[in-house]
């Protein structure tokens, strides 16, 4: 798992029972942008610490 940005955010999402348009409104993104981060397994640095702060996880917790 090379640099998989999302891997972690995904199982975060499905523990949690919240789908992508949750994460997309809390970001204040649409959900394509989500879907492409999904896609291309990667998260631009700026919104990996919104995401840490939306779910309430740390940053070495996602993204480490």
């Amino acid at each position: 798992m090379e640099n998989n940005d999302w891997y972690m955010v995904d199982l975060w999402l499905k523990e949690n029972q919240r789908p992508i348009s949750w994460l997309a409104t809390r970001l204040n993104v649409s959900r394509q942008i989500v879907y492409i981060w999904k896609d291309k397994q990667q998260i631009p640095e700026d919104k990996k610490l919104a995401i840490c702060y939306v779910t309430g996880q740390t940053y070495e917790q996602l993204f480490n």
